[in-house]
Order: structure tokens, then sequence, then C-alpha cells
């Protein structure tokens, strides 16, 4: 599968206005591609899904063994039947590319029987163990692996009691579907509560599983003999709701983001509400002024109802402008801090103490620069600079925003940003 990678050229200084639509959640959607291969027969329908590459692969996965997979881009809906599923091996090439090509084991141990992936990829952020995945379906009577990548086999899990080492999204989410088609009663403790996971759970719930507890950290599943297909509409993207209402905060601008949560973003409304950002639901609207006088801020992300980690590398470049000093301490990924860097060559005044505390001096005069993008969310942090700074800013690696961000260029564009999109040679 070929990827074409863009440049930006980010005009910076312009006061962003206008409404913009929130896509569908990508986090929410890719779990969704792989369950849609446990049905045995018809279409599961898919709405709201935005082409972002992480999804155009997934999609391309679930092809790769044997699925009947449509997508009608313009409609942004896909349409899975994996009746006819005729491999169990993943494509390195593709799963290389993304860290959720993990969803598919459960689906293709279920149909299968057995199944062999040969490596994961996804973004650079630090250490992101796999092993408590692994554990969890050998607890539930599959035979594992890590030989040659991982393989496993199983020809029907037995339900039990689980746990997670950490609160995982996808760590929950995998168990979490091997259990429902597993004999018995699964009990998963320390379970992810985020709405991404919520959202999933009553997606499966619709298809047939009895999945009890979202939300809650525990989850009370009862085994099911089969799931049907279903038409579902998944949650609006709560990291794309933030990026834009980031966008506002520090372009000074006035937007409305249409079809929009804000109780899925609790934490990170309080924090920029404390900077000086005005956000305001009314009803599937949400209504952002920015500030021209950003107050500094201390930020530690957690699991949720935490603060995302996700969101970090945008607020820090909040916190460049703001009037004071601001500590950023990152609990979840060593590798998050990435951005700073860059940041820095911008004009900003960022201590990285540790791989947990970054101190940001604030007041910066951004000036624009070549810059790349590391990651989705250090390209975000560093898109959103490009926006407040001085004169051209030039960032590379435009793959990983896309990986998150369906053509944000042009939706912020609409908005009265000036982002140039430069195909790379």
């Amino acid at each position: 599968m070929k990827i074409k990678n863009y440049d930006f050229e980010i005009e910076g200084g312009h006061e962003l206005s206008g409404s913009v639509f929130i896509q569908g959640s990508k986090n929410a959607i890719l779990p969704m591609i792989a369950a849609a291969l446990i049905p045995k027969d018809g279409y599961t329908v898919i709405r709201n899904v935005p082409p972002l590459n992480d999804i155009r692969v997934a999609l391309e996965i679930a092809r790769s063994v044997g699925a009947d997979v449509r997508f009608y881009e313009e409609e942004q809906t896909v349409a899975i039947n994996a009746s006819e599923l005729s491999n169990s091996l993943l494509p390195a090439e593709l799963t290389g590319l993304l860290r959720a090509s993990i969803l598919f084991i459960p689906p293709l141990l279920l149909r299968m029987g057995h199944m062999r992936l040969p490596s994961v990829g996804g973004c650079p952020i630090g250490n992101r163990k796999l092993d408590y995945h692994y554990r969890g379906f050998a607890r539930l009577g599959a035979w594992v692996s890590d030989a040659e990548g991982f393989e496993l086999r199983a020809e029907r899990l037995a339900g039990t009691e689980l746990y997670l080492d950490f609160p995982s999204h996808t760590g929950t989410e995998n168990l979490m579907m091997a259990a429902c088609l597993s004999q018995g009663e699964t009990i998963i403790e320390n379970t992810a509560c985020d709405p991404e996971v919520v959202d999933f759970g009553n997606f499966l719930n619709k298809m047939g599983a009895r999945i009890e507890g979202l939300g809650t950290g525990r989850l009370r599943i009862i085994g099911v003999d089969s799931l049907h297909s279903v038409d579902y509409t998944p949650m609006p993207d709560r990291l794309d709701t933030g990026a834009f209402i980031m966008a506002a905060g520090i372009t000074g601008g006035n937007i409305t983001l249409v079809r929009s949560e804000l109780s899925h973003l609790l934490l990170l409304k309080e924090k920029l509400e404390q900077m000086g950002i005005e956000i305001v639901q009314e009803g599937s609207l949400l209504h952002v002024r920015g500030n021209d006088s950003l107050k500094p801020i201390n930020l530690i992300t957690c699991p949720y109802p935490g603060l995302a980690t996700d969101f970090q590398p945008g607020v820090m470049v909040l916190a460049c402008l703001a009037d004071g000093t601001s500590y950023v301490r990152e609990r979840i990924f060593e590798g998050r801090f990435s951005q700073a860097e860059e940041l820095n060559r911008m004009g900003a005044n960022i201590n990285v103490v540790n791989s947990e505390l970054s101190v940001v001096n604030g007041t910066a005069n951004l000036k624009g620069t070549g810059v790349n993008a590391h990651d989705i969310r250090a390209g975000l942090a560093l898109l959103l600079a490009g926006l407040a700074a001085e004169g051209r800013t030039t960032l590379t690696n435009v793959y990983q925003i896309d990986r998150g961000h369906h053509m944000i260029d042009q939706r912020l564009n609409h908005l009265g940003a000036k982002i140039r999109r430069i195909v790379r040679e």
C-alpha cells in the first residue's frame, strides 16, 4: 500500500473564525473495523468514517485476510462482509504501519482458530508494551508463541478473571473482544474508561455481545455463540475536537465546532479555561473564543478521566505563548516531548528536565522555520505553533498528522488559516 507524504507551508498570524465539522473518532473506528470480521454473514456498516491514513491501512488489513471491504469516501461510510475469510497471516508491510493492527488478533483467532502477527507499528512515543495483551489471551486459553512475531492458536476460549497492569486502551478492547465469544463469564479488572472504549463496547453489545460495566474500570462479560452484523455511527473524535479548540485558542480566534461532545474532554476544557480560552457547549455545537493574553498552566497527563497524553503537546504550544512559567508532566509515554526541540527551534524556551517533566517559559515570540512531525500529536502541536508564528513555517512528515486528522489543512483554511500542502518528491 503506497501512502503519499506531504509538507505544509504555514503562514502564521491569521485569526480563525467560522465553523468546522469534527470527524468521527479514529480510535473508536479502528477496533470496530477489526470486530467487523467476527460476524459470519452480512455487511457491518460504519458511518462517519474519515479517510485517514490509519483507517486506510486497517481496511487494507481486513481485505488481506479475505473480507469484502467497501469504503464510500464521499459518504464516509464503510461496509465490511467477512463471511469468507481466507487468510490468518497479517501482512508485515501493513502491520508495521499501524499499532492498532494488534486489534485483529481476536477476530482472526475466533474465526480461524489461529493467526500470526509479524510486527506492530505506530507512533514512536516510548515503550508501549504488548505483553498484557498476550498474557490475557493465554489466560483465556490460547496458545501463544513469540518465536517469529506472534502466533496464537485456540479452538475455543474460556472465560476467566483478567486484569490489566495499566488501563490500556487497546488492551481493554482486545480482551473485551476475545471475551465476547469465550465460553462462560469473564471479569476484567482495571480496564480503560475512555469514551472510545465505551463506544466500542456499545458497538459490540449492538452486535449481540453481553458486556456490563463499560466506563467503570471493571467489566463483566458473558460469552455468546456469535455476533451479528450491525449499522453503527461512532462518536465524534475528541482529539480532533481538542485540536480545533487549541487552534482557536492559539490564534485568538472565534470558531464553532459542529458534531462535538464536550463531556468527553472536560479536564482539557478546565485547563484551557484556566489559560483564558472560552469554551461553551450549545447542543451539538461548541463555541470557542481565544485570548491574546494566555495564562501559564500546570499539567499532568493521566489515564481517563485524567488529561489525555494526546493533548499534552498542543497545550505545551499554548504554554509557550503564556505570560509566565508552565510545568508539563508526562506520566504516560516517555517519548512524548519530541515536539519540544522543534518548538525551541521556532524560538520557544522549553527545558526538558527528563522524560516526565518539561518547564515552559512563556511569552515566546515564535518564528517560522523548518520543523518535522515525529508523530501525530507532535505534528499537530507544530501545526498549531505555525499558526501563531511570525513568517512561514515548513512542516515536514505531514503523513503523521494525516494519520489522525482528515484534511486538517483544508478545514483550517476554511476558518481563515493560510496553509499550503506540498507533495514530497
